[in-house]
């Protein structure tokens, strides 16, 4: 009687949210993988934000003092961690669980021996290039998350996130109109070229980051190629001008 009361009560809860058993292995399956790549999305965040903190303190130093530039890469260090916090953010609103892992600053590349503004501003360019790159490729994936048939298989069933399921997800199916989640109709085998796209997510991708990465790399580009056209010749003098000029 108590495995019957049990398996009514599963039942219940399941119709409640409008989820079956294949509807919550699907949301599970899409989830273990969204999850790590939203916490993998925060470390390349909290790298550029250890890089630019880096390079503000390089630029206070009495051999690279540059104070204009100190503070533009002290306001771009602060940007990067709000928008770590704000992936953070996100996965406590989705009931996910985030990580944040040791990360250390960009060393290699253009970031390796700064010992000028000009080398500095390269350094961010290419670091701003780097997480456009991983917001791109994660914007990508949390479009068409696929369900592997072995994750399906040994996924738990009836059970799962509430606010997980809150989110707005829709099933996209081989030669079959996509629907949302609940209102798919699960196939009586394996679930065969179902993949599960995260609307919320990429849109917030698109409008909150991706645009202002366009622009930040922009401006940074802009003051590499004014370092650039000074030469080395006058390298000294063209720094002490660009640091003075530079727009907070």
């Amino acid at each position: 009687m108590k495995l019957f009361a049990l398996c009514v009560m599963a039942v219940t809860l399941s119709c409640a949210y409008g989820l079956g058993d294949c509807h919550w292995k699907i949301l599970n399956c899409a989830e273990s993988q969204v999850n790590q790549w939203l916490n993998d999305q925060i470390a390349v965040e909290l790298k550029g934000h250890y890089t630019y903190l880096y390079l503000s303190k390089l630029f206070e130093r009495e051999s690279h003092y540059y104070p204009k530039v100190a503070k533009y890469f002290r306001a771009k260090s602060n940007e990067e961690m709000s928008h770590a916090e704000r992936f953070i953010e996100y996965q406590n609103q989705r009931g996910g669980t985030f990580d944040i892992t040791l990360v250390q600053k960009k060393s290699g590349g253009s970031c390796a021996n700064v010992d000028s503004i000009l080398k500095g501003f390269k350094c961010a360019k290419e670091l701003e290039i780097d997480v456009t790159d991983a917001l791109t490729l994660l914007q990508s994936k949390v479009t068409a998350v696929p369900i592997a048939e072995n994750c399906y298989s040994n996924a738990n069933g009836t059970t799962g996130n509430d606010l997980a399921r809150a989110q707005p997800i829709v099933i996209h199916r081989h030669n079959e109109v996509s629907k949302p989640l609940s209102a798919y109709t699960c196939p009586h085998q394996h679930p065969t070229r179902v993949t599960v796209e995260y609307v919320e997510l990429t849109e917030m991708i698109a409008h909150e980051f991706l645009g202002h990465q366009i622009e930040d790399t922009k401006e940074i580009a802009n003051h590499v190629k004014t370092l650039e056209n000074i030469g080395t010749a006058n390298a000294g003098l063209g720094s002490f001008l660009v640091d003075k000029h530079l727009e907070l």
